[in-house]
């Protein structure tokens, strides 16, 4: 028999799925999601978790996979929603000025490497739950990311930043809810191990270059 430990982390995982279920399917708002996703991780009894979630529909696994490949193309143009599926953005494709990103239970890459730009700031609204997203990026752009995170990560790897001049900027805005958000800055063509080991160098040079700025001490 299962133990009320047990039962209760069952609870919650269930009530996640279906409140998560209920966001994608616009059965529920954003804000509603937040309040009741807090709510499952305070509930001490397995009816108060019930009850946050008796108002939507069951989860009906049957349908996930026909039902992926309809949600997983952009609407609208500035819409791009990714429901138990995954999706990708590369090469040359064309960016609109704002985007909003929904995934749930999916995971999208966004490559900006070789995309052609709007010609002004991006703006991403981004809302994941159970979801991972990649943002890839090339060198020098300049980042405003204001992404909150509940239960998740949020997590950037770029390198310094050059010097001077006017740069591409990319601002980020939304919440991450039992998910990943990875920005990625990389060259065209450039893997993950590459982009380390370029980071590396640029790290190095511009430490000695720092040095090598400072007056010289009295002997």
């Amino acid at each position: 028999m299962d133990s009320p430990a047990g039962q209760l982390q069952r609870a919650r995982e269930w009530a996640r799925t279906r409140l998560g279920d209920g966001y994608a399917q616009d059965l529920i708002d954003q804000d509603t999601l937040d309040e009741r996703l807090e709510a499952v991780e305070r509930a001490t009894t397995v009816a108060e978790i019930d009850a946050l979630t008796a108002d939507l529909r069951p989860v009906e696994s049957t349908a996930l996979v026909p039902a992926a490949a309809a949600l997983a193309v952009p609407a609208a143009g500035s819409r791009l929603r990714v429901l138990f599926s995954s999706i990708d953005r590369t090469g040359a494709w064309h960016v609109p000025a704002r985007t909003h990103v929904r995934v749930v239970f999916g995971d999208a890459t966004l490559d900006l490497r070789q995309a052609v730009l709007p010609g002004g700031p991006i703006e991403l609204d981004i809302h994941l739950v159970f979801g991972n997203l990649e943002v890839i990026i090339p060198p020098g752009w300049q980042l405003d990311n204001d992404c909150g995170a509940i239960l998740g990560s949020v997590e950037q790897l770029s390198g310094p930043p050059p010097p001077g001049g006017s740069r591409q900027v990319l601002r980020l805005r939304g919440r991450v809810i039992f998910s990943s958000l990875t920005i990625h800055e990389r060259l065209p063509g450039e893997n993950a191990g590459g982009a380390r080991k370029r980071r590396k160098r640029e790290l190095k040079a511009l430490a000695e270059r720092s040095a090598r700025a400072l007056p010289a001490g009295d002997d």
